[in-house]
């Protein structure tokens, strides 16, 4: 019974340190490239610090897109009654050179499409909240990341950053340069 003991904390202690290991192992794969008119200005492997700010920012962003979900499923019904609002409004005042014509009929229909608009935010009010919320968390996080990020950049010229980060391959990176 003793031995079987102490098999299975050998076993969980080898578990431990191989999770352990990859851990630091993949601390070299997060880098900070700088870049200044699509030209790599330098390349910097983060600091631990960086890579928790880098991570919580992360975090923050699925949060976000998992809040979006509810506006973008309401995005299409939302872009139908616009465009009707846009319509029965262009049909609802007519101007030609001399006189200028209001079909009250139109703005009684853009009276209740409007309706339509406030009440399909209103049922969504919460969700619309959640994001706002949300967006100052990330604007904190992002702060924070950029702090973390500020003595590789200060008095370099650039234009761009780049993270590398084992989930983010170094050959995802394109430039879009004008100049």
């Amino acid at each position: 019974m003793h031995q079987l003991i102490k098999i299975s904390a050998l076993i969980l202690l080898s578990a431990t340190v191989a999770q352990a290991a990859p851990t630091k192992d993949r601390h070299d794969e997060y880098k900070v490239r700088i870049y200044n008119h699509c030209q790599l200005v330098s390349e910097h492997k983060m600091t631990a610090q960086q890579i928790e700010a880098y991570q919580r920012l992360m975090q923050q962003e699925q949060v976000m897109h998992k809040l979006e979900r509810p506006i973008n499923a309401i995005e299409p019904q939302m872009d139908k009654l616009t465009d009707q609002m846009e319509q029965v409004s262009e049909l609802a005042i007519q101007e030609t050179e001399d006189p200028l014509h209001i079909n009250k009929s139109y703005l009684r229909q853009q009276e209740q499409i409007a309706q339509q608009i406030e009440q399909l935010v209103e049922q969504h009010r919460a969700d619309f909240e959640a994001l706002e919320k949300q967006g100052e968390k990330i604007a904190a996080v992002a702060d924070d990341f950029e702090q973390q990020l500020r003595p590789l950049t200060e008095g370099v010229e650039h234009d761009n950053i780049q993270i590398i980060s084992p989930d983010k391959a170094a050959d995802s990176y394109r430039c879009y340069s004008s100049l």
